[in-house]
C-alpha cells in the first residue's frame, strides 16, 4: 500500500436558503474538485445525507432541513466544485415569522 495516499474526512460546508417566493429550498455544498459522479446524496423529507470524494478528500455530512420538502422533486447540479441542490418545500414557506432584534 505504499504511495497510497489517505483521503482527510471532511463535513462539507453547507449554505441553507429559501428562494424569494419562499416555494423552495436552495442547498449550496462547497465540494472542491469533486465530479459529479462520486458524489451520493440521499434526501428524505426532513433531512438528507451527502458523500463526495476527490483524490485527497472525502467529504460526509447528515443534516435537517427547514422544513418539510418533496425529495422527489428535488434537482442538483454540480458546478466546478459547488454543488447546489434545489427542492420545493410541501406546504411553502408559511409557518415562519420574522423575529425582531433587540
Amino acid at each position: 500500500m505504499e504511495g497510497v495516499i489517505p483521503r482527510i474526512l471532511k463535513t462539507p460546508i453547507l449554505a441553507m436558503y429559501h428562494d424569494d417566493k419562499r416555494q423552495n429550498l436552495v442547498l449550496e455544498v462547497e465540494l472542491p474538485d469533486v465530479e459529479s459522479e462520486d458524489i451520493t446524496i440521499l434526501m428524505h423529507e426532513n433531512s438528507f445525507y451527502i458523500k463526495a470524494f476527490s483524490k485527497t478528500v472525502e467529504y460526509l455530512g447528515s443534516f435537517f432541513l427547514d422544513g418539510p420538502v418533496d425529495p422527489e422533486k428535488a434537482i442538483a447540479v454540480n458546478d466546478k466544485g459547488m454543488l447546489t441542490i434545489t427542492v420545493p418545500y410541501k406546504e411553502g414557506f408559511t409557518c415562519a415569522r420574522y423575529v425582531p432584534i433587540e
